[in-house]
């Protein structure tokens, strides 16, 4: 199975998805039963490594490429990150950045802030041409206002992220139709 299928068909069923910022909390994702391990508290000097942890625990790697630190965000700075570095997709606000990734072989994760009305309206403009194959919408109180507004425009996977912190959270996200949930508070995990 490739890269982009095995997160496809892992977020079939919702998934929590671990947001690791200090490192020291690797360890209880890697521990968890959770099939995705974002890596938000990379930088190009551990990626390898950490990549590498997650993959020999059964776990696929996510990457935001805007906080990746030291990481050139051309073209050849993404094949190094599917070749090289080994992580199986990425998320970004850039829809060109994800358009290399896909043509790459990465699985590719739009993210949107929607903090009023007009980006709401951006982020259904964007999904309704976009080739990202999922879409995460931050913060998760006002994703789950929007997702009845985002499904008219797009059929993707939808994770809702930012400000999870309970299992009450992650249960309404899941009511609200959400196919997954990034969080980094680690009891989550």
């Amino acid at each position: 199975m490739t890269q982009e299928n095995a997160i496809a068909e892992a977020l079939k069923k919702f998934q929590v998805i671990p947001s690791i910022r200090r490192l020291g909390d690797l360890e209880t994702a890697l521990n968890s039963e959770r099939d995705i391990v974002l890596l938000t508290g990379a930088d190009i000097a551990n990626l390898k490594l950490l990549a590498e942890k997650v993959h020999e625990a059964g776990k696929l790697v996510l990457v935001n490429m805007e906080l990746l630190g030291g990481f050139g965000r051309d073209e050849a700075g993404i094949k190094l990150l599917k070749h090289y570095f080994k992580v199986d997709g990425v998320m970004s606000t850039d829809r060109m950045r994800l358009g290399m990734a896909r043509n790459i072989g990465l699985f590719t994760i739009q993210r949107f802030l929607i903090s009023d009305s007009k980006a709401l309206d951006t982020a259904q403009r964007i999904l309704r041409t976009s080739r990202a194959q999922a879409a995460e919408i931050l913060p998760a109180k006002i994703a789950m206002d929007v997702v009845p507004k985002l499904r008219k425009v797009t059929a993707i996977p939808l994770l809702a992220g930012g400000f999870i912190q309970s299992e009450e959270d992650l249960e309404a996200v899941q009511k609200a139709g959400f196919e997954g949930a990034t969080t980094s508070v680690k009891h989550l995990f």
